[in-house]
């Protein structure tokens, strides 16, 4: 390679992008969306084309015969050089706006006029200490970052209190820098006509300059982690620091002994140092935020046509029997529900016998209706009362197409092809859609598909998951009269409920919802006390009342044990399997029932619907979140047959 054609190279200093490319990292970190095909393009044309373009036009005009930065002795600049910056920016320009996007393209041609007018000769802002200082300070703080959000994510970065924060700790972190780069370089500078903020602070008030600017850099990096309610990524920041603040105070007692440490070789130690601390600092935050998380939104429901009052329900029920003693018990078990309505699909409860439609015409209901009667009421309805719950979601026509997982949750009914392929065909969801299906697991099957959907969320960056929870419990209502049936045909109603979870927040409520975690406990001795059977006549409910007493026991318990502290959570979703089992739960962990309201509610106005049931609960639990609610943690629960015991962990943060 001719000479020439190398110092032309060398003068670019592309290795000096390694010092410039903490800002974009830290952009990439903190973006909110990421496009990565952009973000490289980004990346790419900032570092190899914008950077060294900018290098070389300032080595052109300035024809330094000392130090610069990355060069201790430069060669002398030839005319290919300016070409040669010419065709970079140029070619940068075409790449941003094939590549990556408008408002990028846009970023980088203010940067490069800013770059040239710092530098050229007949505008010459680097000869004006405070001007200069400021074009810097702006255009490779604030703007840098802006301008690296806008080619990360395709859009521009929104100026709320916490990015306003992040941007003006960006421009302290160069008005930092910047002068301590030039403290070697004044006797050049007075010779070219140039005075620089560096040489009007001299060497120590440099370095005094410098440590106030990156207390101001601190200052804001706190406000904006706090204020998005990260305050421990910001003291993991302040690790990274700690060697660039020895560093500096090493310097700076060298210098202060004797001036003429402040040269080239000490500046590049510090630009080394500062360079490998920030960028292994901003990696190790795109590690820490690119790791896909889960968040929940969107949860909608919806119940049968048919509603009924619970006194419509039990003289339903009372008039199969003619026995007193069985009518007094029905009585006094629905006195105790704190059930006022259910919901269900069939429409007898409230006619007289001759007007039935699904059970047999005649006040005994006998013969009752076989198991294959109850699944093809079950396969007409659930599809249905699914896509009503479903169509309840905002916007969904436009999302469904983004929608890479379905998942199914019912124990009241079965066919195939199922539930899950029903919804496609009847939704037009993706024929390519992941689906899975979670079956027969009673209560707290909702929380089960939700820690399938978190699982999903958590390795697919992109993932959108639909959860869809139907259950007719009232289709299997039999006439029994044990202690068992006269519990389950006294709180179970219809409902479905659909949710989305997804790997990015949304504002779909006031604070995003983000899943931290799930628990499970099964209790073996309470094995028989809460199943279901299948039988010729339909599914054989066990409710036994030792339920409440199972979970008040070892509720406490399963906490401790998970490192869970009741008095953590403000908000409680808790399924409703019963009044006494949420009476039990509340005493168990000294909760005041206030705090179980939208349990008590949803109870009250539904009944136990099964597995959509604690979402109806989750759902009033978050509409009703305020202002105030961020960063409040969400505890929901629900038990099953087993007898298992489910939990979540929610927590409200900040968009």
């Amino acid at each position: 390679m001719p000479s020439s054609i190398r110092n032309t190279v060398k003068l670019l200093r592309i290795p000096f992008s390694f010092f410039l490319a903490p800002l974009f990292l830290f952009a990439y970190s903190q973006a909110e969306t990421v496009v990565h095909r952009q973000a490289l393009w980004s990346f790419l044309i900032i570092h190899f084309l914008v950077y060294p373009a900018s290098n070389g036009y300032n080595s052109y005009v300035d024809r330094d015969e000392d130090s610069i930065g990355g060069l201790e002795k430069p060669p002398l600049p030839t005319r290919e050089l300016f070409y040669l910056t010419i065709f970079l920016d140029v070619a940068a320009t075409v790449l941003a706006l094939v590549f990556v996007n408008t408002l990028f393209a846009l970023c980088m041609v203010l940067y490069i006029g800013a770059s040239r007018a710092y530098s050229s000769r007949q505008i010459r802002l680097k000869r004006y200490p405070f001007i200069g200082f400021l074009t810097v300070v702006i255009f490779q703080g604030a703007f840098t970052y802006y301008m690296s959000i806008a080619g990360i994510s395709g859009g521009a970065l929104r100026l709320d209190t916490a990015n306003i924060f992040v941007l003006l700790g960006c421009s302290f972190q160069i008005a930092g820098a910047y002068p301590l780069t030039q403290v070697y370089q004044h006797e050049q500078d007075q010779r070219d006509g140039v005075i620089t903020l560096s040489y009007k602070l001299g060497y120590i008030g440099t370095f005094a300059f410098t440590a106030a600017m990156f207390v101001l850099c601190n200052v804001f990096y706190y406000l904006y982690f706090t204020t998005r309610e990260l305050g421990m990524i910001f003291y993991i920041v302040q690790v990274f620091f700690v060697p660039i603040v020895i560093w500096f105070g090493i310097w700076f007692t060298l210098v202060w002994k004797d001036r003429r440490q402040a040269n080239f070789r000490n500046t590049m130690r510090m630009n080394w140092v500062a360079a490998i601390c920030m960028n292994s600092c901003f990696i190790v935050l795109i590690i820490i935020n690119r790791i896909p998380l889960s968040y929940l939104s969107s949860i909608e429901t919806a119940v049968p046509e048919y509603g009924y009052a619970q006194e419509t329900l039990t003289d339903f029920y009372l008039r199969s029997t003619d026995d007193l003693n069985t009518r007094r018990k029905i009585r006094i078990v629905a006195s105790k529900t704190g059930i006022d309505k259910r919901y269900s699909v069939i429409p007898d409860f409230n006619k007289k016998p001759e007007e039935f439609t699904f059970f047999n015409r005649n006040a005994a209901l006998m013969p009752e209706p076989t198991l294959s009667e109850r699944m093809q009421l079950y396969q007409k309805y659930a599809t249905a009362l699914s896509i009503k719950a479903i169509g309840q979601i905002a916007g969904f026509e436009n999302i469904k197409k983004s929608i890479t997982h379905l998942i199914t949750v019912t124990c009241t009914g079965l066919f195939a092809p199922g539930l899950d392929v029903e919804l496609m065909r009847e939704l037009k969801l993706n024929p390519t859609i992941e689906r899975s299906s979670v079956n027969f697991m009673g209560c707290n099957a909702a929380i089960l598909a939700l820690k399938n959907a978190d699982a999903i969320c958590k390795s697919r960056p992109n993932a959108k998951v639909l959860v869809v929870c139907t259950e007719l419990c009232t289709i299997h209502f039999q006439k029994r009269y044990n202690d068992d049936y006269l519990l389950s045909n006294m709180i179970f109603g219809d409902g479905a409920a659909a949710l989305l979870v997804s790997s990015q927040p949304d504002d779909r409520y006031l604070h995003p919802v983000k899943i931290d975690g799930f628990n499970s406990m099964v209790l073996h001795n309470g094995y028989s006390d809460m199943a279901w059977q299948l039988s010729e006549t339909g599914f054989i409910m066990n409710l036994s009342s030792y339920v409440p007493d199972l979970i008040r026991e070892n509720i406490r318990p399963m906490l401790k044990a998970v490192g869970l502290k009741p008095e953590d959570y403000r908000h409680w979703a808790v399924h409703p399997g019963g009044k006494r089992i949420v009476d039990d739960f509340a005493s168990a962990l000294e909760l005041d029932k206030c705090l179980l309201g939208p349990t008590y509610n949803v109870l009250k106005n539904y009944g136990n619907m099964s597995s959509p049931t604690v979402l109806f609960v989750l759902k009033e639990v978050l509409e009703k979140a305020k202002p105030e609610h961020s960063g409040d943690r969400i505890f929901t629960a629900a038990f099953g047959p087993g007898l298992s015991i489910e939990t979540m962990q929610l927590r409200y943060v900040q968009a």
